[in-house]
């Protein structure tokens, strides 16, 4: 009978030494290894979605980069529109050339000095006062080049006042269209680096 109860609790005592060795092998071993496991395939699905967007942004640069000339060239234009100094001799240069190619005296420019804009922080505003004379179709031309893509600098037209001049006659005795002046004020307008002072503005 005792060897008995003996046995039994044997028994008992090796049951409980095995599940204690099973509780302990547990949170010493297999549970570990279980989040373990978690991290790794959370940093793999990480991994994947970087892998992922890493892919797209390449496949965007690539287009990019085929696109490159034609980027350069846009950059080339707006820098052109709107320089980052007054940029105005070659401007003045430039109405002058486009009043010659369209029949026009330009004449009586002055410039002003530059002056912070209200529309855009950052961008100086040049006013520009200047008279061209033409007939009414050749000052037409001349303001929507002026105005529109038939030159480079960005340039908006505040005022225009009309007047007619007196017609003269042509070398070979018939009357020459009427002629007409506009004084135009303008402004053009500057883009300098941030942290720079304004613009010098010279003329030549």
């Amino acid at each position: 009978m005792g060897a008995r109860h003996a046995d039994r609790l044997w028994m008992i005592a090796g049951a409980v030494v095995i599940v204690v060795m099973a509780v302990v092998a547990w949170f010493l071993l297999i549970s570990p290894q279980y989040a373990e496991a978690g991290d790794l395939r959370s940093q793999t699905d990480t991994a994947r979605s970087q892998a992922s967007q890493l892919r797209k942004r390449i496949v965007a640069l690539q287009k990019d980069k085929a696109n490159l000339a034609k980027l350069k060239a846009t950059l080339s234009t707006y820098q052109d529109a709107l320089p980052s100094d007054s940029g105005v001799p070659a401007f003045l240069r430039q109405l002058q050339a486009a009043g010659v190619d369209i029949g026009v005296s330009v004449s009586g420019i002055t410039v002003g000095a530059p002056a912070d804009s209200t529309a855009t922080s950052g961008v100086k505003e040049l006013p520009i006062q200047l008279t061209v004379t033409g007939t009414a179709a050749e000052l037409n031309s001349f303001l929507d080049q002026l105005q529109g893509g038939g030159q480079k600098r960005a340039v908006l037209i505040t005022t225009a006042t009309w007047s007619s001049t007196q017609s003269e006659d042509s070398t070979d005795g018939t009357e020459s269209a009427p002629q007409q002046s506009v004084d135009l004020q303008l402004k053009a307008f500057v883009a300098p680096p941030v942290g720079a002072d304004a613009p010098t503005v010279t003329t030549d």
